[in-house]
């Protein structure tokens, strides 16, 4: 279900209730938490948490332990987090930090739809997800900016706004639940959504070893999703110069080791990847003709024409975006060319923005877990007691008011990184529009670093596992990007032991498109350094044919 013609990224909005949401189980105040648990941390972060898996609730693999609740950064600053063993080796495998995008859009739809180690049905059951990434690694999802998921400032019974999806006390329109308040303006860029998740990573890290004693690696992987195209490089980029002061004494802190940073169907650079919206929609890889002539050529005259989308992203590059009149510009660049270059495929299509082979009335995949995460048992498990709110509007209205969409960092932040010893995965489902494969690909040929002319050259091979093609890889150094056939926006819910092992391929330093070790006298890069597990010692399930 959709609220508006231009949609979030990457599923619902925070207002779109489920069918039979309303009336099974939103009408209720949470219950408060029972056996809730605390730890101090060094650095005075409050942990409190529950574990789960102890009460039946999503990772119910033997032996596998997992914690949830919240970081509590300071009394105005609860952020939800959800931890998981790894399967497999849990005490030497990497921690991999996953996060949705939107802005505003929590990370428990990458946890419950796409990786996470369980999945849920219609009929509110949850089963084992097979393919879940901590086959391969421990993994943590963060519920950011606050308000998002089940992260608050404060709390209170009251309802959403039926229109801006924010918060309205009682006497707005009578009580429904207990939900998120906060100030959206105090995290409205990807810029400060970095700071402050660094800060709640290293509250996360410094109460990890009281939390899970036998979790012993610092290797660290940051892996996100379509606004994730911001979210990872600035991230990834902040942390890292953060993680630069602590190994020189500067600051106190957790030192990690960084490995990779993998996107999936990200929104990189605005610039580089609007001119594709027109094209895919006419010309994409399943041969559908999504609207006539005259709305693509309306679509590219607005990205072309004087004033138009190109010349006034250039406009925001130029500002220092910093200023009131700066963010103005900027989303004056943002609203042009979402309305008017991307948008009108979601007026006049009727196909789906996240799998243009689908109609736009029948979203995929479904959102399920919503529902059963409005249940009491499940709330009490995870010491929590808000409704949960997936995608919040007013985080994503307060990102658009300072024109982030369109800032032009976030190439820029990709390129310092290929200068790293990391490995950079793109990876892009060939069915998506809203972040469609040939605006990523553009991306991966625009980014400047030392190796770029070798990577352009690199040519594509086919990404195989198991000797079934999922996919194309072009791959040189530290660099890949991945096209994955029969895959929408959330390419691990499509394709998931395709995304399993390119996970694992790229965290492990293996070749990706056949899982062969790498030659150094074939990569233009040493990588990773700390990429020690051969590729027999992480036991996966064999890949059926598709």
């Amino acid at each position: 279900m959709r609220i508006s013609w231009i949609p979030l990224l990457p599923v619902v909005a925070a207002l779109a209730v489920p069918e039979g949401y309303e009336s099974l189980f939103r009408r209720q105040l949470p219950k408060h938490a029972t056996n809730v648990k605390t730890i101090k941390t060094a650095n005075n972060v409050t942990i409190r948490y529950k574990e789960p898996g102890k009460e039946g609730v999503c990772e119910t693999t033997p032996g596998v332990k997992s914690y949830a609740g919240y970081v509590d950064i300071s009394p105005t600053e609860h952020t939800f987090f959800w931890f998981f063993e790894a399967r497999h080796d849990p005490e030497n495998a990497p921690i991999t930090l996953w996060l949705n995008g939107g802005p505003g859009s929590d990370s428990l739809i990458g946890l419950f739809e796409e990786l996470g180690p369980c999945r849920v049905n219609k009929d509110n059951e949850t089963y084992i997800n097979k393919h879940s990434w901590n086959e391969v690694s421990n993994m943590l999802f963060l519920s950011q900016p606050l308000g998002v998921g089940f992260s608050y400032a404060e709390e209170g019974p009251g309802t959403l706004n039926p229109i801006t999806g924010s918060y309205e006390t009682p006497d707005f329109a009578g009580i429904d639940g207990r939900y998120p308040i906060i100030n959206a303006t105090a995290i409205d860029t990807t810029e400060l959504a970095a700071k402050a998740t660094w800060e709640v990573l290293q509250g996360f890290l410094g109460g990890l070893p009281k939390l899970d004693s036998k979790i012993k690696s610092k290797s660290f992987n940051l892996w996100t999703e379509s606004y994730g195209g911001h979210y990872g490089p600035a991230f990834f980029d902040h942390f890292y110069t953060e993680n630069l002061k602590i190994a020189n004494g500067t600051h106190h802190g957790i030192q990690l080791e960084f490995n990779t940073l993998g996107i999936i169907n990200g929104i990189i650079d605005e610039g580089i990847q609007a001119p594709y919206y027109p094209e895919f929609a006419v010309n994409n890889t399943y041969g559908i003709k999504a609207v006539n002539d005259t709305v693509y050529n309306y679509m590219k005259f607005a990205n072309e024409m004087p004033n138009g989308c190109q010349d006034q992203v250039l406009t925001c590059k130029l500002t220092n975006r910093t200023s009131l009149s700066d963010h103005a510009l900027c989303t004056e660049a943002t609203n042009m060319c979402r309305d008017n270059v991307e948008g009108p495929y979601y007026s006049f299509s009727g196909r789906g923005t996240y799998d243009i082979r689908h109609p736009r009335n029948d979203p995929t995949p479904e959102s399920y877990y919503t529902n059963y995460l409005a249940q009491d048992k499940v709330l009490n498990a995870l010491g929590v007691d808000v409704n949960y709110t997936q995608s919040n509007n007013e985080v994503y209205f307060a990102f658009q008011q300072t024109g982030d969409f369109v800032w032009p960092n976030f190439l820029s932040d990709l390129e310092d990184i290929l200068s790293r010893p990391v490995r950079v995965a793109l990876i892009y489902g060939d069915a998506d529009y809203i972040c469609n494969w040939f605006g990523g690909e553009a991306v991966s040929l625009s980014a400047k670093y030392k190796h770029s002319d070798q990577f352009r050259k690199a040519g594509y091979a086919p990404f195989t596992v198991d000797g079934v093609e999922y996919g194309q890889t072009r791959e040189y150094g530290n660099f890949s990007f991945t096209r994955v056939y029969e895959a929408g926006h959330e390419v691990p819910y499509y394709q998931p032991e395709a995304s399993l092992q390119l996970f694992n391929r790229t965290l492990y330093g293996w070749e990706l498109s056949k899982g062969e070790e790498k030659a150094k006298a074939d990569t233009g890069s040493e990588g990773p350094k700390h990429a020690t597990h051969t590729q027999a010692s992480v036991p996966l399930p064999t890949a059926t044919k598709v």
